[in-house]
């Protein structure tokens, strides 16, 4: 090999190398931060839940959405802000829905509940018959 393609073959190694690095640091999943939420979920906690939607109703005010949801091991409240996509996620979701959700663990009137961020945090995983 030339020096030439000798420079060339370390500056791609290089560039592997440091692609590599950024990958470990920024992507990897060995640490996840979102957990299954249980009844030992803290306020402040990202959790994920996956269950069915037993109820569904917007609030008196503000246009917020709340849903009561069973895992199958617990009834959890889930909250979605009116500027978080209440009304889109009302459209798509319905009573004996299953659905697939992350939100940040938080207390309400001394209830804990999940608060969904964005609207993408809610899917449906297999609709009501």
């Amino acid at each position: 090999m030339e020096r030439e393609e000798k420079v060339v073959v370390i500056l791609l190694l290089m560039v592997f190398l440091s692609l590599s690095i950024s990958y470990v640091f920024f992507f990897s999943e060995s640490a996840p931060d979102t957990a299954e939420f249980s009844g030992s979920s803290q306020i402040g906690d990202k959790v994920m839940l996956e269950g069915t939607v037993v109820s569904k109703r917007f609030t008196y005010t503000g246009d917020h959405l709340l849903l009561t949801v069973d895992s199958g091991s617990e009834i959890v409240k889930v909250f979605v802000p009116s500027d978080n996509g209440a009304q889109d996620v009302g459209s798509r979701i319905n009573e004996d829905d299953t659905v697939s959700l992350s939100g940040t663990v938080d207390e309400y009137n001394g209830e804990i509940e999940i608060v969904i961020r964005n609207e993408k945090d809610i899917t449906v995983v297999s609709a009501a018959t």
